[in-house]
């Protein structure tokens, strides 16, 4: 009687144990996927400024270690205010959405894009040399020119500015980002819808 009891007793306790370790999982799975939501732009559906700060730390750590060049692409709708201002928040959201798309299609499998912010967007392109990048990028400022949104009888041109830089061994995430943005400013005073790259 006393050792039926016993493994009457060890079998609750294992089914104790599984049923705690099955909720464990499910609650890191939970956490995963919150922690998931909080780096993903629910606009866009594209990773989001949080996420790219945490690619960043990681990547310029990594520049150090094994030297492997990588190139930051700064994103700018072209007149995005202006856009919102005369057609609405509605048709405004529907461009940030396509213009994330886009990129999202053009790039690598290996490359992410990130929504930094209202209309610019950031592209980290890996194991890439200036020459390619340069490329990436314009095809990106291509594709996106073919894209058309009509607003009643109007059929209106999406077009972006983009800079770029890559990495060198004196770079900070800051200081790369920096680079970036000025080229970027640079494709805007320059007459916007093109790349510049800080080589």
């Amino acid at each position: 009687g006393e050792m039926q009891k016993v493994r009457e007793h060890s079998h609750t306790l294992n089914d104790e144990l599984a049923e705690h370790k099955k909720n464990s999982t499910l609650l890191a799975e939970k956490l995963e996927q919150s922690q998931a939501q909080a780096l993903v732009d629910p606009l866009t559906n594209v990773l989001n400024r949080s996420a790219y700060n945490l690619k960043m730390v990681q990547l310029t750590h990594e520049f150090k270690r094994y030297n492997e060049e990588w190139a930051l692409l700064v994103l700018d709708i072209d007149h995005f205010k202006k856009f919102n201002d005369d057609f609405g928040h509605k048709l405004g959201d529907k461009v940030l959405k396509s213009v994330a798309g886009t990129v999202r299609d053009t790039i690598r499998v290996s490359d992410q894009v990130f929504r930094y912010g209202g209309e610019e967007f950031v592209v980290i392109l890996s194991r890439i040399n200036a020459k390619t990048a340069i490329k990436l990028a314009e095809k990106i400022c291509r594709q996106i020119e073919k894209d058309y949104f009509v607003d009643g009888d109007k059929k209106l041109q999406v077009t972006i500015s983009i800079g770029g830089a890559i990495i060198t061994k004196d770079d900070t995430e800051m200081s790369l980002f920096e680079r970036a943005d000025k080229a970027m400013y640079r494709a805007k005073n320059n007459g916007r819808n093109q790349v510049v790259m800080d080589l």
